[in-house]
């Protein structure tokens, strides 16, 4: 039994040729290649969750007195002008 599956994607037809002559000079096949860059490229970038619980907290976070002072300034400030 395989511990692969097969999948269909649609790419341009340079991009294959370029796939295809890396294949060739790594001495492996297509599918080979792209299951190694495939594999490379989610594993130096780990991918944070959407919903992280440190986005949360941060989002969460009260302001400070200064932080609120400039807040109402501004606030103040684009009032007079309309």
């Amino acid at each position: 039994m395989t511990d692969t599956v097969s999948l269909t994607i649609k790419i341009e037809p340079a991009l294959k040729e370029i796939l295809k002559t890396c294949a060739l000079e790594n001495q492996i096949s297509l599918s080979q290649e792209v299951t190694q860059r495939l594999q490379s490229s989610l594993s130096t970038s780990p991918h944070p969750a959407v919903d992280s619980q440190d986005l949360v907290e941060e989002a969460a976070a009260p302001l400070t007195s200064t932080e609120l002072k400039q807040l109402r300034a501004l606030l103040k400030k684009s009032k007079k002008k309309k």
